[in-house]
């Protein structure tokens, strides 16, 4: 029986959607929501909550092993708790979960976080979990998917909504694409990509749906096909507007930097080629694999390969268009893998070890997956040797985790 129980309070009054409860927060977790505990037990995830902190907060839903809520009042706050820095986040902008979380907090938040799913997801509580680099608070995103709002404008989703907000300004968007934000106008409904580079200034649009961007400048690109050049690591590298990149060239750096140094002397080819594992536009191998060692980019998208073609011209590089748990593995020396969000999972594991290679470098863009796969890759033999989390989108729960694995 609960405490609550035993006070003669029925369970169901406890947590029926539309009450009422002061809370306090245990932690944050994977996902950006804060954590803490009904007067029941049952775990309650609330939004824009901090550890330490007392809230007041209403359950917006209600399952049998857990609840969510949302926060009405801060009763206590903590320390590390700023008035977020921009005014659309009280209009009701999704964009950034954290800006309720001071700059300067945010990047040991994640590293908490990342410690915790390793602990429990991955179960290895003594996980060699290190603090890697990040962006400047201040930094600019070079890609963006926005919203098509009602007026045709563009904005960005509520929190937790497919509905939209239409936005003046953007703390985290790069001036090239603020500028269009406040001209253009949509047609239709759906969602924008927008891109522009830093190097070369060139700006390009792709809508994903039937909506028809209005209004473009005579230099902005439209379409699937279009294309923007960025430089990174001393690469210039094309990117296509229907490939994935980083959040910007900043990001894309630090990431570079931390998967090179993870690598070290496996990237000299000795024990086999080097592999990059759902390589994208070739962002590993034009820039951390040195020129003249073999290397096999595998892919799955059809863009991307084609921007790696390009991005590897005059390197000894293989591009492969298939996905990486289809492909037929070849013997490799060092393994460089940066799944999608739901990470290798068992059919990436099984394609890896099918290459033999006695080291593996994993870019992990979720802190649960990270650590299943490291699980994973445990169990078949590997030992982490380390995960660096970094700390490339500034102002949201968003975190990137580089984990280094060897066997002999």
């Amino acid at each position: 029986m609960s405490d609550a129980e035993s006070r003669g309070v029925p369970h169901d009054a406890l947590s029926a959607v539309g009450a009422r409860r002061r809370l306090q927060i245990e932690r944050l977790v994977a996902g950006g929501d804060a954590l803490a505990r009904d007067t029941d037990g049952r775990v309650v995830f609330v939004d824009t909550g901090l550890p330490g902190e007392t809230i007041e907060a209403e359950f917006v839903e209600v399952k049998r092993d857990f609840a969510r809520a949302r926060t009405l009042r801060v009763v206590a706050a903590s320390p590390v708790r700023v008035t977020p820095p921009c005014r659309h986040v009280a209009d009701g902008c999704g964009g950034c979960d954290w800006q309720h979380l001071a700059a300067h907090a945010q990047h040991d938040a994640k590293a908490a976080v990342v410690r915790e799913a390793f602990a429990r997801t991955a179960r290895l509580p003594e996980a060699p979990i290190v603090r890697g680099g990040a962006v400047s608070h201040d930094a600019s995103r070079t890609t963006v998917r926005m919203a098509v709002t009602p007026s045709g404008r563009l904005g960005f989703r509520r929190a937790s909504s497919h509905e939209s907000v239409e936005i003046e300004q953007c703390l985290v968007m790069h001036p090239l694409l603020q500028s269009l934000v406040s001209t253009v106008g949509v047609r239709g409904d759906g969602e924008v990509t927008l891109r522009c580079s830093v190097a070369t200034g060139e700006r390009a649009v792709w809508s994903h749906d039937k909506a028809r961007v209005l209004g473009l400048p005579d230099d902005v690109a439209a379409g699937a096909a279009a294309v923007v050049h960025e430089d990174v690591a001393g690469a210039r590298l094309r990117v296509s507007m229907a490939s994935f990149f980083q959040a910007s060239p900043q990001a894309a750096e630090l990431l570079v930097d931390a998967v090179a140094r993870a690598a070290g002397n496996a990237l000299d080819g000795r024990d086999g080629v080097v592999v990059d594992a759902y390589g994208g536009v070739g962002l590993f191998a034009a820039t951390v694999v040195p020129i003249g060692v073999q290397c096999v980019l595998v892919e799955s998208s059809e863009s991307a390969c084609s921007d790696a073609y390009e991005n590897l011209r005059g390197r000894s590089a293989m591009v492969m268009h298939t996905r990486f748990e289809h492909w037929r593995a070849v013997r490799a020396g060092l393994v460089i893998a940066d799944p999608a969000r739901s990470g290798l999972g068992k059919a990436g594991v099984t394609t890896l070890l099918d290459t033999a290679a006695p080291t593996v470098v994993l870019v992990s863009c979720d802190a649960v997956a990270a650590a299943r796969d490291a699980r994973l890759l445990v169990d078949a033999g590997y030992d982490l040797v380390n995960a660096e989390v970094l700390d490339l989108f500034p102002h949201t729960h968003h975190v990137e985790v580089v984990s280094h694995f060897v066997r002999d």
